[in-house]
This record gives structure tokens, C-alpha cells and sequence, in this order.
């Protein structure tokens, strides 16, 4: 397929094949019907992906460099071993207002990346490095219809798993339930997130900002909590922690831990 052919990329993705080593740079996606297409080691500078369907679509091993995601359905999209961040320009990809309910990134670069308003019901973030990622106004849950204030929002536990959060953003987020499990979070910003039910266990939690954070029922159990003031938290009702990590934990109230004397 000669490179930057839109008109055949165009006709590929209505007969539905697989598009491999494609040239998706200035290619439009809006309003395009490529759900469930499927993408193998194509790559995409500059493009604006603004309001196409993706939803169930693959992508595997493809390269995004200054891509700015918006109004896209990527529902139940699978990305595996894809690159989201711009070595050169030292920039990662921005997802505006996408709908990634259900998405799967195994093994991707989304350094610097931004997901803004996105909603992230039961999305599964694994392997993945994510240092400096941004999440504005993430929704990880939604409620029932029909507006009544009293329907509690329903939570589809979505989850990270190994995966590099350095020095991410996700300041005044509503993280309840989530499980973020052997995650690097040192030195994240997390000052007044909602961590409430949610699973963090064996993350490093070192230097982490989490003034004002709620970890109402948390499970913290193996997590790295060095620097961690359980005075700076709004709450932490119901904290799990491991029988080694209740020393530290004391201390930050001033309590010291000594060994029983026979």
C-alpha cells in the first residue's frame, strides 16, 4: 500500500482487512466505521483520531507519536506492545473524552501520557510504563440511569498491574475500588484521591503525595511506604496493612515499637 494512500486505507478498513505496516500519519478516523479493525505494526504521526468508532479494534505493536485521541469509542480496544510517547519531542499522546470502557494496554509506552474526562470503567493497564502520566477527571465509575440522586455509582473494578506510575498526576481522583497491584507510585501525585476499598498491594507508595487522600478500607498490605504519614490522610478507616509495615505506620504518629520483654 503506497504510503499516505488514504483512499486504500480507506477501502482496507471497509473490507475489513488487517492493516500491517501502514502509514496511519494525517489519516482520518472521524466518523469512519472501523470497529474491530486491526492494526499490526503501523504507525501514526500527528494524527488526530476525533470521533471515529474503534470500539474492539487491535493493535499490536503500532507507534503513535503526537497523536491526540478525542470523542473516540475505543471500548473493549486492545493494545499490546504499542508506543504512546515521542522519544525525540520527549511527549506523550492525549485521550480527550474517549470512551475506554473495557480497554486492555498490555506492555505499552504511555509515558506523559494525558487521559482527560475519559470514561475508564474496567480498564486493565498491564505492564505498561506510564511515568508522568496525567488522569484529569478520570471516571471509573458510572451511575444507573435515570439521574435519581440516590442510585449509588456501580464500580467496575478496573486495574494496573506492574506497571511504572512514577511521578504520575491523578491528583482529587476518584480511584475507589481500583486495583493498582505491584505498581511504582513513588513520588505520584495523589493529594486528596479517592483510594476508598481500593487494592494497592505490593506498590511502591514511596515519597507519594497523598495529602488529604481517603484510604478508607485500602489494602496496603506488601506496599513500600516509605515517607508515609498516616497523619496527612483524610481518613484511613479499615487500613490493611502487613504485621512489618504497622512499626512504620506508628512512628508517623509518634509512636515508638518496641520488642516484648521476657
Amino acid at each position: 500500500m503506497p504510503e499516505h494512500d488514504h483512499d486504500a486505507i480507506r477501502r482496507a478498513l471497509q473490507r475489513n482487512e488487517r492493516l500491517v505496516g501502514v502509514d496511519l500519519s494525517e489519516f482520518s478516523f472521524d466518523d469512519d466505521l472501523t470497529e474491530s479493525a486491526q492494526f499490526e505494526d503501523c504507525s501514526a504521526t500527528v494524527t488526530r483520531f476525533v470521533g471515529g468508532d474503534l470500539a474492539t479494534s487491535r493493535w499490536t505493536r503500532s507507534r503513535f507519536s503526537a497523536c491526540e485521541f478525542a470523542n473516540v469509542n475505543l471500548s473493549g480496544a486492545q493494545f499490546e506492545d504499542c508506543r504512546f510517547f515521542d522519544t525525540a519531542g520527549t511527549a506523550g499522546c492525549t485521550f480527550r473524552f474517549c470512551d475506554l470502557r473495557g480497554a486492555v494496554f498490555r506492555n505499552c509506552d504511555l509515558m506523559l501520557a494525558t487521559f482527560n474526562a475519559c470514561d475508564l470503567w474496567d480498564v486493565t493497564f498491564s505492564d505498561c510504563r506510564m511515568s508522568g502520566a496525567t488522569f484529569e477527571k478520570p471516571a471509573f465509575a458510572f451511575r444507573l440511569p435515570g439521574g435519581t440522586k440516590g442510585k449509588k455509582a456501580v464500580r467496575l473494578a478496573g486495574m494496573f498491574e506492574r506497571c511504572r506510575l512514577d511521578n504520575a498526576v491523578l491528583r482529587e481522583a476518584d480511584l475507589s475500588s481500583l486495583r493498582i497491584l505491584d505498581c511504582d507510585l513513588s513520588g505520584a501525585e495523589l493529594q486528596g484521591t479517592s483510594l476508598v476499598n481500593a487494592s494497592l498491594r505490593g506498590s511502591n507508595l514511596g515519597n507519594a503525595a497523598l495529602q488529604l487522600a481517603d484510604l478508607t478500607g485500602a489494602d496496603l498490605r506488601g506496599a513500600d511506604l516509605s515517607g508515609f504519614d498516616l497523619q496527612a490522610l483524610q481518613s484511613f478507616s479499615g487500613l490493611q496493612v502487613s504485621a512489618s509495615q504497622q512499626h512504620h505506620l506508628l512512628r508517623s504518629l509518634g509512636i515508638d515499637v518496641f520488642a516484648e520483654e521476657d
